[in-house]
């Protein structure tokens, strides 16, 4: 006789791999896809909004379970619809279907949240998030990072689709400020008769002209390196630098260095290639915060040691105070007042380019400080060492979390663009004795589920030895 396993009647079915159904989306989650519940389980739903009742197809083989949606059965409040008509088919604003006020909220949960798993507290035992809004929802870019593929003779550019490495054509892109805008729709014409594919990196340079970046895993016809010669002979472009794959050097045509305007409204270089926040707003306000959170009260002027410092982008505010050396021939004076007293200002960062960026800056602006080409997640912490501030890529910093707790400093300003590796930094650092001061958030992505935060710890007691 087969045997029967009965359910208890206060308990629900659980679907079948393949079968549709029905949840309400709770939050949304880190990486953009929205969460809800069926029968307790967690289920991620891409493409959804706080509030939304969807129906989905479940899929149970990854964990946690995915939903793909069918249908919105009944929107949100917070749900509104794309102004990009290459919303649906575009991965890179995951979030543009959401309010920019739920997108917020949103951004603020996911940090506290991480932040609280890592320090073994309760979210209401932290200090409250302070979110910094972005003066502009659209067209705030001044830097991105496109994706071409030559295809039976044409060049499609664009980003990535969703949750694939397919291209997403688009001809211009909204988030894009009105001087880089229009590349997404001309660079198929410049690249035509190319093979391969290749990313390409486009920002804004000297005088606002665009810059642009290719890295090429193919081959590019003469006519390609005839296009970005003219464009930039004649002023179109402020320059333009082409990396093929298994080349010794890179072809540079006019000034390929991106130029934004600093957080001392000075002009700022920034290495060909290398990192730069995707907006001039967002970074003034970024490297502002990050300079006064760092601000050491002290009856003696800090040592201050900034790791992964880049071309300079907080460098050029963290560095005032430190003894001056004379200005370069020209160099404007920031307008901001001088930042107390330091002892002495250090900046690490690996990338060669950036450190000869990073050096000029300083120069161009008479402030003193030592710029180190070292790899800054293993550089060693001086003992005289009082304010670490920390800019780490994606991938975080575990090595100089290790070192920052082991050593004397009494402030540090960690500055993340992601929370998992925050998170776990964060619970490297308080175990040398810190504590959490202050959190905040800063909307350098509107309409996407990605968001710069900045942390303060000080010192509360001693490493143990």
């Amino acid at each position: 006789m087969k045997a029967v396993h009965r359910r208890s009647s206060g308990a629900r079915a659980r679907p079948r791999a393949g079968e549709r159904a029905q949840l309400r989306i709770d939050a949304l989650a880190a990486g953009g896809a929205g969460i809800g519940r069926l029968a307790g389980e967690v289920v991620f739903v891409p493409a959804t909004a706080p509030g939304d009742l969807v129906e989905v197809e479940l899929d149970r083989s990854a964990r946690p379970a995915r939903g793909k949606l069918l249908r919105v059965v009944e929107p949100s409040a917070d749900r509104i619809a794309p102004p990009c008509r290459f919303a649906e088919t575009c991965g890179g604003c995951d979030w543009m279907h959401v309010r920019v006020e739920a997108q917020q909220a949103a951004h603020a949960q996911i940090v506290r949240q991480a932040i609280a798993r890592a320090a073994s507290l309760a979210e209401a035992d932290l200090p409250p998030i302070r979110l910094h809004p972005a003066p502009q929802p659209l067209g705030y870019r001044s830097r991105a990072r496109l994706f071409a593929r030559a295809e039976r003779g044409e060049v499609r550019v664009g980003y990535r689709a969703p949750r694939t490495h397919a291209v997403a054509a688009v001809d211009r892109c909204l988030v894009l400020a009105d001087p880089i805008a229009p590349l997404a729709g001309e660079l198929p014409g410049v690249l035509r008769g190319a093979a391969g594919e290749g990313d390409i990196l486009v920002s804004l340079g000297a005088s606002s002209r665009p810059v642009v970046e290719i890295l090429w895993r193919g081959q590019l016809p003469p006519a390609v390196w005839q296009q970005l010669d003219e464009r930039t002979a004649r002023g179109a472009w402020a320059g333009a630098r082409v990396t093929l794959d298994g080349a010794r050097e890179a072809a540079s045509f006019g000034d390929p260095r991106p130029a934004i305007v600093g957080a001392d409204g000075l002009p700022l270089l920034l290495a060909p290639g290398g990192f730069g926040q995707p907006s001039e707003e967002g970074a003034a306000v970024l490297a502002g915060r990050a300079a006064e959170l760092a601000h050491l009260d002290s009856s003696r002027p800090p040592h201050v040691l900034e790791l992964f410092a880049g071309s300079g982008t907080l460098s050029v505010l963290l560095a005032r105070g430190a003894p001056r050396s004379a200005p370069v021939a020209g160099a404007a004076e920031a307008a901001s007042p001088a930042a107390p007293g330091l002892a002495s200002f250090t900046a690490v960062e690996r990338s060669p380019e950036a450190v000869a960026c990073l050096r000029q800056n300083l120069a161009a602006r008479g402030l003193a400080g030592k710029a180190i080409e070292a790899d800054a997640d293993q550089v060693p912490i001086p003992a005289r060492t009082d304010v670490v501030v920390l800019d780490p890529p994606r991938s975080g910093a575990p090595g100089a979390a290790r070192a920052i707790a082991a050593s004397g400093a009494r402030v540090v300003v960690y500055v993340s663009c992601d929370p998992a590796t925050l998170a776990r930094d964060l619970g490297g650092i308080l175990r040398g004795g810190f504590e959490i001061t202050d959190i905040e958030a800063v909307e350098l992505f509107p309409q996407t589920s990605h968001i710069e935060s900045i942390v303060r710890l000080t010192r509360a007691r001693r490493p143990a030895r």
